[in-house]
């Protein structure tokens, strides 16, 4: 039975938890802002929503899921026609990796990557240089954005309210590339005034590089706010849509999809703490209900074989007394024992064939064996025994059993 402080204890702990769970629970849910970029992920920074706005303006067979390293993808598809459509908080290709996009790009298909930070090799090929925009004037870093085009400039720029860091194009190589859309910091009004490079557009080779860097512009909570989906339905503009859209979802922060079962039990902040309760709860069983039952078993010494020792005490004392007929006796009825316990031979008649099984089982002589046999019953037929007759019986068993 559990003592009465236990008892309290248990109460005392049971209550935090469920006070703890209450409160868990009555606490509404923190937005996640994890710049994702994953498909399947319906958080702020999440692509679910342009993903199936790609999907819905071109069609299901255009859009393709890859799920390949591009090195490996093109490696094995290396035919295939289209856009390879980046987007995530950044991009970086090994120099592998690039060349065999490049080549691709160069048959006439296009490369588009929309991230804040994009591979410095790809960069250096296309003689292209980043900065970040910074406000010296307010500590607001929102940015607006648009389009250059006028056939897709709206009446004013959209207005992202969120405060980010602000990559733009701060070089380019002005003789090959085509400024498609622009970006500044908002200050207090929804005008650009000092405009700075955010979208722009290479040829390379037959094919084209679209290079975007305000990935936001994917983004659920971006798609939803207003009308902003209008300015990412521009930037989709430029992108070929008779062509295959090759969306890739290896370079994702956030993951595809989720191999652990886990993932959807934390996922859920009530399955959650009902998971974390049941672990506790079972902590809590093992420690006071295995408390109360594994006690100590006490270690009880077993008793103390005194045959050994009372079979000496009698022999001295029948040695001493001088009955040596009656060791003799004694002698010969252990000995029979031995012969039947441990060398397995019936001792009813003393016969050749017994004397033979004797000598081969114990490893003695047939000679020996019928020696000792022999000498037992000479003493047998005496009726008094000498102690040196009785020394000369011990030392023959002795030698007969240590040849066993």
């Amino acid at each position: 039975m559990l003592s009465k402080k236990s008892k309290i204890f248990i109460i005392i702990i049971i209550a935090a938890i469920g006070l703890l769970t209450f409160l868990e629970a009555s606490e509404p849910e923190p937005v996640n802002w994890f710049p994702s970029y994953a498909k399947t992920d319906k958080i702020p920074l999440g692509t679910f929503v342009s993903y199936n706005l790609i999907k819905e303006s071109f069609s299901d067979d255009i859009v393709k899921d890859i799920n390949k390293p591009p090195y490996e993808f093109l490696l094995d598809n290396d035919t295939i026609s289209g856009t390879y459509f980046f987007v995530n908080g950044s991009i970086g290709f090994d120099n592998s990796e690039l060349d065999r996009i490049l080549n691709w790009v160069e048959k006439g298909n296009t490369l588009f990557i929309s991230a804040k930070s994009i591979s410095s090799n790809l960069l250096d090929t296309l003689l292209i240089d980043t900065d970040n925009m910074v406000s010296f004037d307010d500590i607001s870093t929102k940015p607006l954005v648009e389009l250059v085009n006028k056939n897709l400039t709206t009446e004013r720029p959209f207005l992202y309210d969120r405060d980010i860091s602000n990559p733009f194009f701060s070089e380019i190589d002005t003789i090959n590339t085509t400024i498609l859309g622009v970006t500044q910091l908002y200050n207090d009004t929804l005008q650009i005034k000092n405009p700075k490079l955010n979208y722009i557009k290479q040829s390379f080779g037959n094919g084209e590089i679209l290079l975007h860097s305000f990935p936001e512009a994917f983004g659920n909570y971006f798609m939803l706010t207003e009308n902003n989906y209008e300015y990412t339905q521009n930037v989709l503009a430029y992108v070929d849509s008779t062509k295959n859209i090759l969306w890739d979802n290896y370079y994702k922060s956030g993951k595809t999809f989720y191999s652990s079962p886990l993932f959807f039990l934390l996922k859920n902040r009530y399955l959650k703490w009902a998971y974390y309760i049941l672990i506790i709860g079972v902590l809590l069983f093992v420690i006071f209900e295995g408390k109360r039952k594994q006690r100590s078993i006490p270690i009880i010494a077993p008793l103390k074989n005194q045959t050994l020792a009372f079979t000496r005490t009698i022999s001295a004392m029948y040695y001493e007394k001088g009955k040596h007929k009656e060791i003799v006796e004694k002698q010969n009825l252990l000995f029979l024992d031995y012969v039947h316990h441990d060398l397995r031979i019936p001792t009813n008649t003393l016969d050749e064939k017994m004397l033979l099984d004797i000598s081969a089982r114990s490893n003695n002589d047939l000679e020996d064996t019928k020696k000792l046999f022999k000498y037992f019953e000479e003493l047998h037929r005496k009726a008094h025994i000498t102690k040196e007759e009785l020394t000369r019986l011990y030392d023959m068993i002795v030698e007969f059993k240590n040849k066993s």
